[in-house]
């Protein structure tokens, strides 16, 4: 439900999110926590010079071929 509340915050632009922290949620006592993180300058998705640029087709990387879907009606 958290996770949810982010989005729809994020996507209407409304409210104070959780971008810089990160709350961590004890069940058995029923307590949460926040921790605040800093963004990493030196970090090859979020830093200054990211290297990391596009999304990776883990298939392909590793070598996995995907059998051909299903025809419907056949």
């Amino acid at each position: 439900m958290i996770q949810a509340t982010e989005t729809v915050k994020l996507i209407l632009g409304k409210g104070e999110t959780l971008m810089g922290r990160l709350l961590m949620y004890d069940s058995l006592a029923m307590r949460f926590r926040e921790i605040r993180i800093r963004r990493d300058p030196h970090c090859p998705l979020c830093g200054a010079n990211p290297s990391i640029t596009a999304l990776l087709n883990y298939e392909e990387f590793c070598g996995l071929e995907l059998p051909e879907p299903a025809l419907v009606g056949n």
